[in-house]
């Protein structure tokens, strides 16, 4: 029995902020900053969020497979926050006269509006990529890949019942990687439709998930050198991408598989090394909102002229941080409390 008491509030909080510094050191210019986000891109967090879902949402359907359960948890999970990110968005976009109100009644802005309320929020329209970056929220795009996860977790598991479950997550795991470097042999040169269908889907991160599942699948197995162990899997991590100058990629090549892998590992051992660390969040987890407001503080900022100053990686954290905690204290916890009612 895998034990309710972890670190994964955690480390989802430490994989948001790792997305948002490094985020906003890239795209406001601040310099001085090479060796700092050298280390920090060693911990990739959308890798060890992919990581930890693979963990968490096969635990979530192992324990219960009712599947209006587990479709409604996932909803309320995701979609809340994103409505309200959306409409955050479409305020800042009017403000900054990006558009005018009677644009949202375009055909282009409609079209828009339905992809960012459903699930196809990487659609960005010409018409929007004179702000900031050049996507309202580019950081969206990974979850439309995380939607994907919750619809084929389920599916992997029910079909095909008289093939084992360890040789279904192989051969995925296997296909994963194979577009993964498929991908990978691509860069440098124009991007093809398949390319670009593929960079949108699960299948190129698909084993960064699947490892995850692997892990609770064989947990009764592996617990013994995972659990209490993450200094001595951190320090082995670290010293690998040390010797041979490497650091995770969302689409690894040769030594960068293993580098991955180990940041998986890693992730899931800090879940259960001291795992008592997450208590003083009181089940608070501010870390989704995080991740889908960030690049619309990054944009305003930019959109205002706020670049090359360290003031202003201060000023997006405690801004994010305190979006953030409103959108979990009055929209997302709500949301989750509601599981119960609809069921």
């Amino acid at each position: 029995m895998i034990s309710r008491e972890n670190n994964f509030d955690l480390l989802r909080l430490f994989a948001a902020v790792q997305v948002l510094i490094l985020h906003t050191i890239h795209h406001l210019e601040i310099n001085n900053f090479n060796k700092f986000t050298n280390i920090l891109s060693q911990f990739s967090g959308v890798l060890m969020f992919f990581t930890i879902s693979g963990f968490l949402i096969f635990s979530s359907f192992d324990r219960n497979k009712e599947l209006n359960k587990y479709f409604i948890n996932r909803f309320l999970r995701l979609f809340p926050a994103l409505w309200l990110c959306f409409i955050i968005t479409l305020g800042l976009l009017l403000f900054f006269n990006l558009i005018a109100f009677n644009d949202i009644f375009s055909w282009t802005i409609i079209k828009w509006i339905f992809t960012q309320v459903t699930v196809f929020q990487f659609w960005t329209p010409d018409i929007l990529r004179s702000w900031g970056v050049g996507t309202p929220n580019g950081s969206l795009w990974t979850i439309p890949v995380e939607l994907q996860f919750y619809i084929f977790l389920p599916l992997i598991i029910l079909l095909f019942k008289k093939i084992k479950l360890v040789y279904k997550f192989l051969f995925f795991i296997i296909f994963s990687l194979a577009c993964s470097f498929y991908i990978s042999s691509k860069q440098g040169v124009p991007e093809t439709l398949v390319i670009k269908l593929l960079g949108i889907s699960i299948v190129p991160y698909l084993y960064c998930f699947l490892t995850g599942s692997m892990m609770y699948l064989f947990w009764d197995k592996i617990k013994k050198i995972i659990e209490g162990k993450a200094l001595y899997w951190l320090l082995f991590y670290i010293i690998f991408n040390l010797i041979f100058d490497i650091k995770p990629s969302y689409t690894p090549v040769n030594l960068q598989l293993i580098s991955n892998l180990l940041l998986s590992i890693v992730t899931i051992s800090l879940a259960y090394t001291l795992p008592k660390l997450s208590l003083f969040l009181k089940g608070n987890d501010i870390s989704y909102g995080m991740y889908i407001y960030h690049m619309l503080v990054i944009n305003s900022l930019i959109s205002f002229g706020y670049l090359g100053d360290v003031k202003y990686l201060f000023l997006t954290i405690i801004i994010t941080i305190a979006i953030s905690s409103l959108s979990w204290f009055l929209i997302e916890k709500k949301a989750l409390q509601l599981k119960n009612k609809f069921l």
